[in-house]
């Protein structure tokens, strides 16, 4: 069997990245040494490994792979690893099957009751609104691109189970951002692109960052997401979600261990600004407009770890950060900042560094408390899932 990742990755999965991280850095430990405990390094892809969960045991941490073995042209391949290292599996080889391009497995989510694994897809993920050659917008000046993220869905699996699984828990998930309204004109033609670059869909398009990461309620009942406005609570098997009052724009949740609390990544949003654009074909093409948009957006103004009450409420920030992770007795928060990951008490207090998670992100506490997985990038570009033993 070959090790996780010693294939080359496709073209389209490293234009993509999938990842939920922020602008690549390399890491390096000061003065060649990292001051805390020594991590290990449990995959040693040459691209993009990322995304780690730990098994029900904690024997094992599993993790999204860019191509592994023979599903080096799948976009996302979820495996695992046991804790100590050694050769990886593939998690769901009938959803997976070798040699086939298979629909990419992202951000898993272990239920320690009954061992399923719930995991985000994406479906759709466009670029411009319209086939157009050029855009004039009005106000001129710097206009980001409009928004990508368009479908996905939440899927809960049992490792094991049939390839086909028909009456497999799936709730969809359509991202708000892009609208067209046959009503409206805009420069003199009628049927406007209404588009709303939210700031989930801006970090969508400058990170690849999902919004969607599920996680389980304690005892395994049901499903904590987002689609990127709010979170939402989902009872697998059911057809639609519930929104989570006082949760707006919030991503990456995760439930307390006594199920008292959820907390989530708060992307606190900036000045709204817009425009109002036309999309041209080409002369070669026939000139003229494609398309008319009108345009709103709104940029990140902060990164914060904030918490609610299980069914909604009045949101609590905790700390400036993002990605917030449990400790099994939840006395702790994990949560990552920009050269690593941090921890802090869970009813708030003073945040410290974790010793050698230097330029860590995607942090996942082992179910005994004592290690945590995360991911990080070498001098080299590649990313890769290490553990690292926590102060008590």
């Amino acid at each position: 069997m070959r090790r996780p990742g010693v294939v080359a990755v496709t073209a389209v999965v490293s234009a993509l990245g999938w990842a939920c991280h922020d602008a690549p850095s390399a890491w390096e430990p000061p003065n060649g040494e990292s001051p805390g405990p020594a991590p290990r390094q449990l995959s040693f892809s040459p691209g993009d490994d990322r995304s780690p969960a730990w098994s029900a045991s904690g024997d094992s941490v599993l993790y999204v792979a860019e191509g592994f073995g023979d599903l080096a042209r799948s976009d996302a391949v979820l495996v695992s690893v046991p804790r100590t290292g050694g050769v990886a599996t593939a998690v769901f080889p009938l959803l997976q099957p070798d040699g086939v391009p298979a629909p990419a497995i992202l951000a898993p989510a272990v239920d320690t009751a009954s061992g399923r694994v719930a995991f985000a897809q994406l479906l759709s993920a466009g670029g411009s609104v319209c086939s157009a050659d050029a855009t004039s917008c009005e106000p001129t000046g710097f206009l980001p691109p409009p928004p990508r993220l368009r479908l996905g869905r939440v899927r809960v699996r049992l490792p094991g189970a049939s390839a086909t699984a028909p009456d497999e828990p799936v709730l969809p998930l359509e991202f708000d951002g892009v609208e067209f309204d046959a009503t409206r004109e805009l420069f003199g033609v009628t049927g406007v692109w209404v588009t709303r670059l939210h700031p989930f869909q801006r970090r969508f398009n400058e990170r690849d960052e999902l919004p969607f990461r599920a996680s389980w309620e304690p005892g395994g009942g049901r499903l904590v997401t987002s689609d990127g406005l709010r979170l939402l609570l989902w009872t697998p098997g059911q057809p639609a979600s519930v929104p989570v009052p006082g949760t707006e724009d919030g991503s990456s949740p995760t439930w307390s261990p006594d199920g008292s609390r959820i907390a989530y990544t708060w992307l606190e949003r900036g000045p709204e600004g817009g425009a109002s654009c036309q999309h041209f074909l080409d002369s070669s093409k026939g000139g003229g407009i494609a398309c008319v948009e009108e345009r709103t957006s709104w940029p990140i103004a902060r990164f914060v770890v904030a918490a609610v009450p299980a069914e909604g409420g009045t949101r609590i920030e905790l700390a400036e950060g993002r990605d917030p992770a449990w400790s099994p007795d939840g006395g702790w928060i994990y949560f990552v900042r920009p050269d690593g990951v941090w921890r802090m008490p869970a009813g708030g207090g003073t945040a410290t560094f974790v010793p050698g998670t230097e330029g860590g992100t995607q942090p996942a506490v082992a179910p005994n408390g004592g290690e945590l997985a995360f991911t990080r990038r070498t001098a080299g570009g590649a990313r890769n899932v290490w553990v690292v033993g926590v102060p008590p």
